[in-house]
């Protein structure tokens, strides 16, 4: 099998008698294959060469254990196929295994040709694995790239409209001062989402970085709603703001929690009819109400997170057709689109709520959504207040 003259393999066995029929029997095979019995070699050998195709690993060995050098080889982000052996081999132990990255698993005694072709099944496993994470590496890449490059000429498209619309360019009339206002929130709509994905990309690279600073709820929440008053009566649609009065300080990155709340506005805006209404409340919550709190299990509470003792609880709930209940607990997952369908729904990429879930736990609070079918659907957003909060009694 001269074809595999290339692949280098390593068989890592303290039994001598075994690893030596092993090494004799690829060589012959075509493979070149070399031997160590030492778990911490063995690691460092692959780590530092990366050079082989498959790696033999028994499961007892001196130095780190076969499962230890699993784990670490692929926390470190290996590549190599990785068949498993072991001579006290179970169903749990194969599974153990498995689950922690190895490519199979054989138990001792074998013959020769099984783990032969046992090495072929693990070579193409692994060489699939890896031709999928680089595609789906291109396609990541390519779609930042595009994205990123698509906000200067939409930055430029805006500018220009503006400058039409506010009559630098020649009088014009109302109802085409409200077409022009038409396409530039269009294009917001677009720079949004280009934000979204680029953001979300950050969050995930952990390579966002956040001005965190204490803010009063109520003034952030007022300018954002002032902000959408008018799309939304364009489009017919009452919005309103109930903000408790006093001061409820929470500590956000300003512009992340403006757009938070500016994706659930968009989102609002898009599912409510002609008619309809959003309402965007505020208003904090201590003491024994906050032992009474209605959480969703599939919303991730940080550590110790009811321990604060004092939330501001931050909403917008809008009067569409609502969320199936099904999918309460998906519409946060990236590109997740669900169907509450009016007659003046726009598109969307199904990045806004991705987006607002890890800004928000970047934030060490929470979000989730409720609703009653039919009924219209309600976003809550769970922040700590920050201590000395008028509103609260800490």
């Amino acid at each position: 099998m001269l074809a595999h003259t290339l692949d280098r393999i390593l068989i890592v066995d303290d039994e001598p008698e075994i690893g030596h029929v092993l090494k004799s029997y690829l060589d012959g095979e075509g493979y070149a294959p070399s031997l160590v019995s030492d778990g911490s070699a063995a690691l460092a050998m692959i780590l530092s060469e990366k050079k082989y195709s498959v790696v033999l690993l028994d499961i007892s060995i001196p130095g780190l254990d076969g499962v230890t050098v699993l784990k670490r080889l692929r926390n470190a982000g290996s590549d190599t196929a990785v068949i498993m052996m072991s001579r006290h081999g179970s169903e749990d132990l194969a599974v153990e295994c498995m689950r922690n990255g190895a490519d199979d698993y054989i138990s001792k005694p074998f013959a020769l040709k099984e783990i032969l072709q046992r090495i072929e099944q693990a070579r193409e496993h692994r060489r699939e694995l890896i031709e999928k994470r680089q595609l789906q590496q291109e396609r990541e890449d390519f779609i930042l790239m595009l994205s990123h490059d698509m906000k200067n000429p939409l930055t430029a498209v805006i500018g220009s409209i503006d400058i039409i619309r506010e009559g630098c360019l020649g009088a014009i009339n109302g109802e085409q001062k409200e077409y022009l206002q038409s396409a530039i929130d269009s294009c917001n709509e677009v720079v949004l989402m280009i934000d979204n994905l680029l953001d979300i990309r950050k969050f995930e690279a952990g390579k966002i970085r956040m001005a965190i600073h204490q803010y009063n709820a109520q003034e952030l929440i007022s300018r954002v709603a002032d902000q959408f008053s008018r799309p939304a009566r364009h489009d017919g649609i009452e919005l309103s703001a109930e903000l408790e009065p006093g001061t409820s300080m929470i500590s956000v990155d300003k512009n992340a929690f403006t757009r938070v709340l500016g994706n659930l506005l968009v989102n609002a805006l898009k599912f409510t009819p002609e008619g309809g209404r959003i309402t965007v409340s505020c208003r904090c919550i201590s003491g024994d109400e906050s032992l009474t709190l209605h959480i969703p299990d599939y919303a991730t509470a940080p550590p110790d997170f009811v321990k604060n003792g004092c939330f501001v609880r931050l909403a917008v709930r809008d009067t569409g057709n609502g969320i199936p209940q099904d999918q309460l607990d998906r519409i946060f997952d990236r590109y997740t689109q669900f169907n509450r369908k009016t007659e003046r729904e726009r598109g969307g990429a199904g990045l806004g709520l991705t987006y607002c879930k890890l800004a928000i736990e970047s934030f060490h609070g929470m979000i989730w959504a409720e609703c009653k079918n039919g009924q219209g659907s309600e976003f809550v957003i769970l922040l700590p207040c920050c201590p000395g909060s008028s509103n609260c009694s800490n």
